[in-house]
């Protein structure tokens, strides 16, 4: 027994010693890491990272600590990481547009991106991505080219959008997806085949295709899933109203942006449960665009003030924010007023969050350091409660 016992801990030893490489991080400045991947002719992998990334963590701990992918990270990339919300990352953050993580980048020695990868994957899944990485006809920039020469075919077109999809590219897949869904026969986007593809792919509120879906919803129901048809397009409507407004906060994409914004409004005239809520927050970004902050905030108070108006608090909470980002010192008092209308219906923990938030960004505008502090202090706290109850808590301003 004693012979077998000590088998079984040599086996569970040689196990443990058999996983002790991982991928080997090289720390310094970004232009030297480009110099490097020129250099040895070779791509950089750039993990994109905060500290309190939970599925970063994992990755760091369960996948990047296997033998097999260190060996192959090692011999082929020049690995790098880079913290988000410190130091060179902050302005790399901006430079390759980070907004989820983990992001992970395969980038050339001349800068440019040409395999991109978001979200947590078992080691396999990771390799598999790597591989593409290396080979040029299965990468974002390869996928694009084959998509163009193939005439915008069907295997191209879903290749190229998985890619876009993994790498969570919204803007790019509501071009994309609109290319390859108005050039198909609009009698056959009711088809199984094709509304399955719109599901997973058409995001797009100003595509022919998308339009001849929703103005053929009824058809849509009567065939499938009545809640999978209204989370469809209502998430579309929701994702592209957002999409829109960064668009404006980027000057990037303006005119597609100007494009789904009429798109939408001629679709949600005649109304739902959801049109009133996303066309008031398109009038609010339109107006902060153009710099027309007193419009802004007309519009703010007639919402504030609307008590049939369902809904509204996430848009409230934002616009207010938005007030304090721009620093537009007429409306601060607007934006208090916000956050205490929606303080007396009782909100929950997260909402809380964002309100202490809000009044502390505000309060810090208007020089009273006193109360900010405090609700500083405040909403230190219930994050810390949210951390502790392992509830959801929303993203921080970076001011």
């Amino acid at each position: 027994m004693r012979k077998i016992l000590l088998g079984i801990a040599c086996l569970v030893g040689l196990s443990t010693m058999a996983q002790n490489r991982e991928i080997e991080f090289k720390v310094r400045p970004w232009k030297t890491q480009l110099a490097a991947a020129k250099k040895e002719n070779k791509l950089i992998f750039f993990d994109a990272y905060t500290t309190w990334c939970g599925p970063c963590k994992v990755m760091a701990r369960d996948v990047f600590t296997r033998d097999k992918i260190a060996d192959l990270f090692n011999d082929k990339f020049v690995n790098v990481k880079y913290d988000m919300e410190k130091g060179e990352g902050i302005a790399l953050k901006d430079k390759y547009e980070v907004s989820a993580y983990p992001t992970y980048l395969f980038i050339n020695g001349d800068g440019e991106v040409v395999h991109k990868i978001v979200g947590s994957m078992t080691a396999n899944e990771f390799i598999n991505e790597a591989n593409k990485a290396l080979n040029p006809e299965s990468t974002m920039y390869g996928l694009a080219k084959n998509f163009e020469a193939s005439g915008h075919s069907e295997a191209s077109a879903i290749a190229y959008l998985d890619a876009i999809k993994k790498a969570y590219e919204s803007e790019k897949m509501s071009v994309v997806s609109k290319i390859y869904f108005d050039a198909l026969e609009k009698s056959t986007l009711l088809d199984e085949h094709n509304w399955k593809l719109a599901l997973k792919y058409l995001n797009n509120p100003s595509s022919k295709a998308f339009a001849y879906l929703y103005n053929n919803m009824s058809k849509l129901k009567k065939t499938y899933k009545v809640s999978e048809v209204n989370n469809y397009f209502q998430q579309v409507f929701v994702s592209s109203v957002s999409r829109i407004k960064r668009s404006y906060n980027k000057k990037s994409g303006v005119k597609e942006a100007k494009e789904n914004s009429k798109a939408i409004r001629k679709l949600l005239k005649e109304g739902n449960d959801y049109s009133k809520v996303l066309l008031a927050k398109l009038d609010l970004i339109e107006f902060s665009a153009k710099n027309q902050w007193d419009k802004f905030g007309v519009k703010l108070d007639a919402m504030c003030n609307d008590v049939e108006f369902s809904n509204k608090s996430y848009v409230l909470i934002e616009a207010a924010n938005d007030i304090a980002t721009a620093n537009q010192e007429k409306q601060y008092e607007n934006a208090l007023r916000c956050a205490d209308l929606i303080e007396k219906n009782t909100p929950g923990l997260f909402t809380q969050i964002q309100l202490a938030e809000l009044r502390k960004r505000v309060l810090i505008r208007q020089g009273k350091k006193a109360e900010a502090e405090a609700m500083s202090q405040k909403e230190k706290k219930l994050r810390k409660e949210a951390m502790d109850k392992r509830a959801m808590s929303p993203p921080m301003y970076r001011d």
